[in-house]
Formats: C-alpha cells, sequence, structure tokens
C-alpha cells in the first residue's frame, strides 16, 4: 500500500520533469533556428558587402576622367592652336553629348565661330569628330582628339585671344554606364544619372 502511494507521488513529479525536459528542448530549439537565421542575414550581408565592393572597385579600376583643354604652338607639327580633349582617367569614355557656347549663347560648328572671331575670311583648319567618339585612356599613348586645329599662326593667336569666350560640355559614360559631365571651364567632372542630348548639339565642322 506505501508503494503504491510513493508511485502515485512520484509520478507527478515524473512528469513535471518531463515537461520541463520538454519545454527546455523546444526553448532551444527556438533559440538555435533563430541563431542559424541571424547567422544566414548576417552571411548574406557580408556577400551583399563584397560584391558591392567588388563593383565599386570594377568601376574604379575603369574610371574614364576627361579634360577640354588647349596647347598653342609656334613651330614644329602642332604649330598653331589645337582645341584637344583628353582622357586622363583609367578606363575608355564613351562620348555621349557635345555642346558649345559663344558668350553664353549654344552654336553647332566651329565655322560659326570662325565667323564671330574671323568674319568671312577664310580659315586654315582641320576638324576632328568629337560627339560619338570612344576615347581611350591616355595611359599607354596619345589619344587626344584634336577637335580643332588651326595652322595659321597670326588666326592661331587670334583664336587663343578669344578662347575665353568659349564653353564646350561634355557628357560622358564608362562602360558601366556611368556618367559624368566635363567643362572646359572647369577642371573638375560631376557625375549624372544619364547623357541628355536635348539641348543644341555640336556638328564640329557642319
Amino acid at each position: 500500500m506505501d508503494q503504491d502511494l510513493n508511485s502515485d507521488a512520484e509520478r507527478p513529479a515524473d512528469a513535471r520533469r518531463r515537461t520541463r525536459t520538454a519545454e527546455l528542448g523546444s526553448f532551444f530549439a527556438v533559440a538555435v533556428s533563430f541563431l542559424a537565421l541571424a547567422l544566414s542575414a548576417y552571411q548574406a550581408h557580408q556577400m551583399s558587402e563584397q560584391t558591392r565592393l567588388m563593383q565599386s572597385q570594377a568601376r574604379a579600376g575603369i574610371w574614364p576622367y576627361l579634360a577640354i583643354g588647349y596647347s598653342l604652338s609656334v613651330e614644329g607639327e602642332k604649330q598653331g592652336y589645337i582645341w584637344q580633349i583628353d582622357n586622363d582617367g583609367v578606363g575608355p569614355a564613351r562620348i555621349e553629348s557635345v555642346t558649345m557656347t559663344l558668350d553664353g549663347k549654344p552654336v553647332r560648328s566651329w565655322r560659326e565661330i570662325f565667323r564671330a572671331f574671323y568674319g568671312e575670311a577664310a580659315v586654315a583648319a582641320t576638324y576632328s569628330k568629337v560627339y560619338g567618339k570612344v576615347l581611350p585612356p591616355n595611359t599607354n599613348r596619345e589619344t587626344t582628339i584634336e577637335a580643332v586645329h588651326i595652322t595659321d599662326p597670326e588666326q592661331a593667336r587670334a583664336f587663343y585671344a578669344a578662347q575665353d569666350r568659349l564653353d564646350m560640355t561634355i557628357c560622358y559614360c564608362s562602360v558601366y554606364d556611368d556618367c559624368w559631365i566635363a567643362h572646359r571651364q572647369n577642371p573638375n567632372v560631376h557625375a549624372v544619372a544619364s547623357c541628355d542630348r536635348s539641348g543644341v548639339q555640336f556638328e564640329e565642322n557642319m
């Protein structure tokens, strides 16, 4: 009889222990699940950061940088005035848009500019296309675009004296379609979402 009573008393204690064990097991299972989820989220975040860093490094490794300048020489093959565009970056530049202003007003060609500077006089000059070109970086070889080369010394000096009346704007993009705008009268370029060709485009020698 006493044994039966003891057995009956032990059963609730055993049940409580089993219940606590089951609850602890469930708690640890949930904790492990949350830990695994957190670890998975952390790993995904780290992979995303690594991918972003690799993409940034790839973009930086082919970043083009256009500079719009000039040269003026009194002798040699480059005699005269040259309006030139250089890619001083480390990747190719795809030129998407070119605009030019004279005294703040848009112009479409060098011939318009020559009429403003020289009247109806003939100008000894050669032209090179700018818009639509892909300009490689000049890290290994000369890749300057000579937009216009005025070979007559007197006309070259006159153009040089008046060049601050002009401003050229070039919008260009990298192979990743990151785009920038370069200005002749500003050595810094600034990033844009895309190149806008709605303005009056400069058609070089029309």
